[in-house]
């Protein structure tokens, strides 16, 4: 879990790790903001932080983390979004029943708190096929063959797109939730004119517009 000067997020993100149904799995926490939110997490031996110096961008970050993980599989794990209790178990299932390289989902639930509302975006429509990211597994041997390359901004794209892997997408999307906010380092289907009308279908009682991320007030933001 790469992370850098989100402390609010990262108790919430140790938070949803901590109460998965799949206990033999390790936390890998990647640190290189400001100040550490050391102090902040809880002493638990599956939770493995990390406090560095600036290492760069999203990509370097995963190889990162990547090295440091003791286990078979690697799965994403951000630290603004949500992941119900069972979705680890469910991950590796998918994973070892696919017999894919990369599993996650292609279909995702956005939540903004500014806004109050939902979206569901449907990325299966692309014309490339494509994982989001924050829910990628994968065997450590797959990547040991392909680290990431060395980007900020779509590095989780390109994995899905270059690799020449084969992608799995499984169909658990009520177990994940998007957050939108300020500090999202991912291209977001809301900031892509091409994907607005498309393939961002409104999911509850509200239209669309293309401002979710900034009104100028509301109850929700925190």
């Amino acid at each position: 879990m790469p992370t850098a000067n989100r402390p609010n997020f990262v108790v919430l993100a140790v938070e949803h790790f901590l109460n998965q149904d799949f206990r033999d799995a390790e936390l890998i926490i990647i640190d290189d903001g400001k100040k550490s939110v050391r102090p902040l997490l809880p002493n638990h031996r599956r939770i493995k932080y990390f406090y560095t110096d600036p290492l760069g961008s999203i990509g370097l970050k995963r190889n990162f983390a990547c090295e440091k993980a003791q286990g078979e599989i690697i799965m994403h794990w951000d630290d603004d979004d949500w992941y119900a209790y069972d979705w680890i178990s469910k991950s590796v299932n998918f994973l070892n029943e696919s017999k894919a390289d990369i599993s996650g989902l292609s279909q995702i639930i956005f939540f903004s708190p500014r806004a109050g509302k939902f979206w569901r975006y449907e990325g299966d429509r692309l014309e490339h096929p494509w994982l989001a990211g924050a829910t990628m597994a994968y065997r450590k041997s797959f990547w040991q063959a392909h680290p990431f390359k060395d980007l900020q901004i779509g590095e989780d794209y390109d994995y899905a797109w270059n690799m020449g892997a084969k992608i799995h997408a499984h169909n658990y999307s009520d177990g994940f939730i998007a957050t939108l906010h300020n500090s999202n380092t991912t291209l977001k289907p809301f900031e892509d004119p091409r994907h607005k009308r498309q393939y961002a279908s409104n999911w509850m009682d509200v239209s669309f517009e293309g401002k979710t991320e900034n009104p100028k007030k509301s109850r929700y933001y925190y």
